[in-house]
């Protein structure tokens, strides 16, 4: 596969994962859902270092790779991602008017819809030959060579994401508390 239509495909489904994720973004919900969602949200995170959130977004990457199921847990994975975010700023006022583009343009941001991309698009491809009933031996050196990739990019997002955090945690409490 030409280099050109690797990346066109990485593109699409980088696309895609954002698409479904603004999907899950404006998903209408009870305050209450709301509420429920965003607590259990900051249960899940809460005193996650750089290491936890490289291996919980390395874990839903790996899975992506996996041949169509892959491309379905990308997209659940977006969809609720979205969710998230609209809960969070559904029910912390100050944060209304926010996009929900805006933390998909964050570096780390831009590391993980790269990453899921990738995943996502291998996935595709991985079905093709399948489908087509070709070997899937000679994908399993690029496959691996793109987990690793994959790994690499995560992991530098995640300390970044990790130190975005801690640099805006005071001032996001503030928030919380107004």
């Amino acid at each position: 596969m030409s280099k050109k239509r690797r990346l066109a495909l990485i593109a699409i489904a980088a696309a895609t994962f954002i698409v479904t994720y603004s999907f899950g973004a404006e998903t209408q919900m009870s305050e209450n859902d709301a509420e429920k969602l965003k607590k259990e949200f900051a249960e899940q995170v809460k005193d996650m270092d750089a290491i936890g959130i490289f291996l919980n977004n390395f874990r839903i990457a790996a899975t992506m790779f996996i041949p169509a199921l892959g491309v379905v847990v990308g997209l659940v994975s977006a969809y609720s991602t979205g969710m998230v975010f609209n809960a969070i700023t559904q029910t912390t006022p100050q944060l209304a008017d926010l996009s929900p583009l805006i933390i998909l343009a964050t570096p780390f941001g831009v590391m993980e819809v790269f990453s899921y991309g990738l995943a996502m698009s291998q996935s595709g491809i991985l079905i093709n030959a399948i489908a087509h009933k070709r070997s899937l031996r000679p994908m399993l050196k690029p496959t691996l060579t793109q987990l690793g990739i994959v790994a690499a990019v995560l992991l530098v997002g995640a300390f970044i994401e990790f130190y975005m955090i801690k640099t805006f945690e005071p001032e996001l409490e503030t928030i919380q508390t107004i």
